[in-house]
């Protein structure tokens, strides 16, 4: 600061520090947002919008049947989008159905199938008595069929596409093998739209699935980098801020906005390492959102002995952004995953180093028997989709025909058993010992309780326009909301194996007296 020249005063760092945070906050609400007359859609969105639109014109305008895909990362604004786009379809040929499915809050296909029908009858206001799977078929081809005959025809949109083509034992992608099926017909005038953030989507859909899906697709393109880092800059100027409409806030001196304004575009927009890593950043696919996350943070660490923005304030963002890679995996582990390792760890605490699905199956089995809670089991598989899982993120590894089931008449045979046994009968064991589960418990349970004592004591009692304590427990807090249910559901798991395995103990005392 002294080779700066400046002394701004505590107060005039508060307020410069708030009034970036409430740009920032903007920022990132104009991001995620439709866009206005005052904030025009990026180049980008403009394409893909005027893309999608001409893709379904003929569908709308003529009945002519067509599929697609809509593709971008997070915070690439896709919903806004398709809106857009559907909006001014409405505006050159009129009326038509859309039918909006969002895989995230639709549990089954027969959730997805009942809520087509809610849609495709909700300007008539038809009730229709209870379907079955089977007739339910019938009934929704007929509806199509009707709309097209009445000349509206249909668009379907499969919001969070990823989630209707994973694989499951129950879900075999009936919807969308009916949906792209019925774009054969001719008497079905409809579109159909998937929309995702996952890139591979099209390798999940089963053969039959793939072959009639269309190849047609639109990718929505991210803004550059130099775009990013123009945005930045123009957010972190205190030029354009609106002190008059923020009278609570102080307004600084022309000479420390003019030298905050000089350092942000100096380490903005001048080549460095620290320049370089932002980039890394964006090539390996980090949204805008996150480099608003990260100016926001860095921008908690303005105080007066550092008055100015320096690539050391970005710094302590990332270290206090930075994702914890061990919680990233556990979160892609289902409820069942999870109850396969917690299952493993106990049999590893009683001697058996190594376990079939079988083995852990039965396990689970009989401790969901116990407790008259045999309804959540799963099948197996369910079960088997949930090892495989394990076995890809290696938190379990394969240990072959340990048991020597598959034993064969020849040498040859004995060196190919394990290949050609069962799924179910194959032999894994953990990659970690069952002690990680328990500190992993231990972690959970100190995050929850630092969760509740910031939550019943400080947040409550500071404003909002101060920019302190609020900031510093953002990050940390947004991590702790996101995974709170699946520490939740993952402590009662091993609750209750805990207590199975405590039943089972003293089931055999007691045989062993009797």
């Amino acid at each position: 600061m002294e080779a700066t020249g400046l002394a701004p005063t505590e107060e005039e760092v508060r307020s410069v520090r708030c009034a970036l945070r409430l740009r920032l906050k903007r920022e990132a609400l104009q991001i995620s947002c439709a866009p206005t007359a005052a904030n025009q859609p990026a180049d980008g969105s403009l394409t893909a919008a005027t893309q999608l639109e001409q893709l379904f014109e003929r569908t709308v305008q003529f009945g002519d049947n067509q599929s697609g895909l809509l593709l971008g990362s997070v915070g690439s604004d896709r919903r806004s989008i398709v809106s857009r786009a559907m909006r001014k379809l409405r505006d050159r040929f009129g009326s038509f159905t859309v039918v909006y499915l969002n895989g995230v809050i639709l549990q089954n296909e027969l959730e997805a199938f009942k809520e087509l029908i809610a849609q495709l009858t909700r300007a008539t206001g038809v009730k229709h008595p209870v379907l079955s799977y089977w007739n339910m078929y019938e009934y929704l081809r007929g509806l199509l069929v009707a709309k097209a005959k009445a000349g509206d025809h249909v668009i379907v949109i499969l919001d969070a596409l990823e989630q209707f083509v994973r694989e499951n034992s129950n879900a075999k992608q009936l919807l969308l093998y009916n949906l792209l099926d019925w774009l054969q017909s001719k008497d079905i005038k409809m579109g159909v739209l998937g929309i995702t953030d996952n890139y591979n989507v099209v390798d999940n859909l089963e053969k039959r699935v793939r072959s009639r899906f269309s190849n047609l697709q639109i990718v929505i393109e991210r803004p550059s980098f130099a775009q990013i880092r123009q945005n930045l800059v123009r957010a972190l100027s205190l030029d354009m801020f609106e002190w008059e409409a923020n009278c609570e806030l102080q307004r600084p001196s022309t000479e420390y906005s003019v030298a905050f304004s000089k350092s942000v575009r100096e380490l903005l927009l001048d080549q460095s390492k620290f320049l370089a890593s932002l980039e890394f950043d964006y090539d390996i696919g980090k949204p805008q959102t996150f480099f608003v996350r990260l100016a926001a943070a860095a921008v908690y660490y303005l105080d007066a002995d550092t008055p100015l923005l320096t690539a050391q304030h970005f710094r302590h963002a990332r270290h206090l952004l930075e994702q914890d890679h061990q919680l990233a995996v556990l979160e892609t582990v289902t409820e069942h995953g999870i109850a396969l390792l917690i299952g493993m760890g106990h049999l590893e605490k009683g001697d058996q180093r190594v376990f079939t699905l079988e083995m852990v199956y039965a396990r689970w089995e009989n401790f969901l028997r116990q407790h008259d809670m045999l309804a959540q089991l799963p099948t197996r598989s369910e079960a088997q989709k949930a090892l495989e899982n394990l076995l890809r993120l290696k938190l379990v590894k394969d240990a072959g025909d340990a048991f020597k089931i598959g034993r064969g008449g020849d040498s040859s045979m004995k060196q190919d058993a394990s290949g050609s046994l069962q799924p179910e009968f194959r032999a894994v064991h953990l990659s970690f010992a069952p002690r990680t589960l328990e500190g992993m418990l231990l972690v959970i349970l100190l995050r929850r309780w630092y969760l509740s004592t910031v939550m019943s004591t400080r947040l409550p009692v500071l404003p909002l326009t101060d920019p302190g304590a609020p900031s510093t427990v953002t990050p940390f807090l947004t991590t702790c909301i996101t995974h709170l249910t699946f520490y939740v559901k993952f402590a009662l798991v091993n609750h209750w194996m805990r207590r199975c395995t405590g039943n089972h103990r003293d089931h055999r005392i007691r045989k062993s007296v009797t």
